[in-house]
This record gives structure tokens, C-alpha cells and sequence, in this order.
């Protein structure tokens, strides 16, 4: 402890905490995680990298997500162009600090790429590229037994989430995101990609799986954390998603990704307690109006300078909506 009262987390500590959560030797592990959750660690960044390395020994693997930025097409930047060899991640310090390290490597996914350090970190990153499934790195972590560890987060399953979204059939909603970067070859290029599905409501699937007996949870530092198998977090979230796509939808109106995604999918029989805008059909008519125009102006690569006049109407008719229906939500409230 510090002259300030601060609890210190050592490298010991930390090797001790993951042992404890179950992180062996050999072990391939993707890692996400709030470093500031974890309280202070003695030597910053760079021990906790050094405590993983540590845990998992000479034979094994860690991975983080050094994902970067990408832009609607109607706002893409022409100043922003991704260098995996320069390009800071948005993904934490840690991140940061992994890429600059000697021993680690990085993908050149131009949006989702990712940085390993160990056996399989070759294995891991291989064909990583623009041409790829974002999300390739996982599938090839579930493929050689690998782990998935979430440090302060929650139950956020941060990326590995959207594998589980793609292999369910989910990614129907056509929102694109680009981004420009520099190939191998240092020629700039445009990447386009389709935007992952809502994440809001995924979360819920984590007490779903730690029933099934798939996540063990613990502390690293001060930090609650989820450990499981990749595999099976792949499999059973892949599972329940396309047995019940009902289970990925957030309850906001204004949500274009869900609402989408339901009428798509035409899943409005199958919502249980569903809001008033699912169950009434002439909102769900002019959501179906207002998202189409939305996207199409969304995945224009013209710019937007002002709102379209139907747009600003729909928005001040949603508007209207969103207040009757919390008006509704706490009259009901009320007379409990």
C-alpha cells in the first residue's frame, strides 16, 4: 500500500490473479479489459503485459484488439489514413504499449486489427488483411483451444461478440463504415465494411452462458473479470442468437440497427413484451420510412451538410412518440 492508502498491484499479484481465474500455462488468450479497473500496478502498462506473458509462458499466446477508427461513408475522413506501423489503436494503454513492443506483432486489418505476442501470434494474425472476416483472429483462437479473458468490463464480451453476431446470421442491416489506409505496397486505398449489428442488449447473454457453466468469473487487481474457452463463447452465443435473433435487439426507438433488424427479419411475433412501437403497425411504418432514408443517406458518399426536410419531420414525429411513450411508461409506474 502506498504512503496515500492506494492499494499496489504487483506483477506477483497480478501472475497470482490470473493463475487463480484459471490462466495456464500455454495458454492462447485474448485479452480486453479497462486497465484502470484493475487499481494501481506498480510499473504501469508494461507489467501487466509482462504479468500475462508470465501466466502464460514460452508456449503460449496473448492478444489484444488494437482496432482504429472508421467513418460513415457521407463523413469519411481524408486525413485519417490507417498505418498498421504508426496508427494508435482506441482501444486503451495497454493496447498502446503492446504494439510497441518488440515482440509483438500486428495484424493490417485497416478497422479490426488485432496485436499478438507469443507462439501462435504468427498463426493469429495470418491473412488478417482487408480482404478478411473482421473477426478472423477469433475464429482461429476457438480453433487451437483458446481462451477469452474480459478484465473490468462487465459483461461486455468486447469483439469476440461479433463473430458470434455474424455466424447467427445477423449482419443483414446494410450500414457501411470505410476508412482509408496504406497497403503493404504503401499504395492508399478505401476499405468499406458493414457496421456490426447493436451490441446493446448482448450483455444479457452473459448470465445465459455462465448457467451453461461456460464463463468462471474472478478478480484481477481490483478488477471483476470473465474467463472462458473461445470456442465454447462462440458456439453457445452463436446458438441462442440464431435460435432467438429476438435476444439482439435493444429497446430504444431510435436505434435504426434493431429496428432494422426486425422488420428484416420480421421478427415482431417472436419479441416478447414487445414495446409499443413493435407492436403498433403504423409506427413501425414510419420507422421503416425514416431508417431507409437514414441509411441511404448514411451509406451516400456525399456529404450531409443539413437534414432533409423528411428527415427533420420524422425526427420531429419521433420525437412526439419517444415522449407519449415514456409519458405511458411512467403513469404505469405510478400506479403500481
Amino acid at each position: 500500500m502506498t504512503s496515500t492508502g492506494r492499494i499496489e498491484i504487483t506483477k506477483d499479484r497480478l501472475v497470482s490473479d490470473l493463475k487463480k481465474i484459471g490462466v495456464t500455462k500455454g495458454d492462447h488468450l485474448a485479452v480486453t479489459l479497462s486497465f484502470k479497473s484493475i487499481g494501481y500496478v506498480v510499473g504501469g502498462p508494461q507489467t501487466f503485459i509482462d504479468a500475462l506473458l508470465e501466466a502464460v509462458g514460452s508456449e503460449g499466446t496473448i492478444m489484444v484488439n488494437t482496432h482504429t477508427r472508421s467513418f460513415s461513408p457521407c463523413f469519411i475522413s481524408n486525413d485519417y489514413i490507417f498505418d498498421r506501423e504508426k496508427t494508435a489503436p482506441v482501444t486503451g494503454i495497454v493496447p498502446r504499449n503492446i504494439i510497441m513492443r518488440s515482440d509483438s506483432i500486428r495484424s493490417a486489418h485497416p478497422t479490426y486489427s488485432v496485436a499478438c505476442i507469443g507462439k501462435m501470434a504468427n498463426y493469429l494474425i495470418t491473412s488478417h488483411d482487408e480482404t478478411a472476416n473482421p473477426y478472423l483472429p477469433y475464429e482461429k483462437l476457438a480453433k487451437i483451444g483458446g481462451k477469452y479473458l474480459a478484465i473490468g468490463i462487465g459483461n461486455r464480451l468486447v469483439a469476440i461478440r461479433h463473430e458470434a453476431q455474424r455466424r447467427a446470421g445477423l449482419f443483414i442491416v446494410p450500414v457501411y463504415r470505410c476508412v482509408k489506409f496504406r497497403d503493404q505496397e504503401g499504395n492508399i486505398k478505401l476499405h468499406v465494411k458493414l457496421k456490426p449489428p447493436c451490441n446493446k442488449k448482448l450483455p444479457d447473454l452473459v448470465p445465459k452462458l455462465e448457467a451453461k457453466g461456460i464463463i468462471k468469473r474472478g478478480d484481477i487487481g481490483m478488477a471483476h473479470s470473465i474467463l472462458a474457452s473461445a470456442d465454447q463463447l462462440l458456439y453457445h452465443m452463436t446458438v441462442m442468437l440464431k435460435e432467438n435473433p429476438t435476444l439482439n435487439l435493444c429497446d430504444d426507438i431510435s436505434c435504426y440497427l434493431c429496428r432494422e433488424l426486425e422488420r428484416r427479419m420480421n421478427l415482431y411475433e417472436r419479441i416478447v413484451n414487445p414495446k409499443l412501437f413493435q407492436k403498433n403497425i403504423l409506427i413501425r411504418t414510419l420507422l421503416s420510412w425514416k431508417n431507409r432514408l437514414l441509411l441511404r443517406q448514411l451509406n451516400s458518399f456525399r456529404p450531409i451538410k443539413e437534414p432533409h426536410m423528411i428527415r427533420k419531420f420524422f425526427q420531429l414525429i419521433f420525437v412526439f412518440l419517444e415522449k407519449k411513450l415514456s409519458e405511458t411508461k411512467n403513469k404505469k409506474q405510478n400506479n403500481r
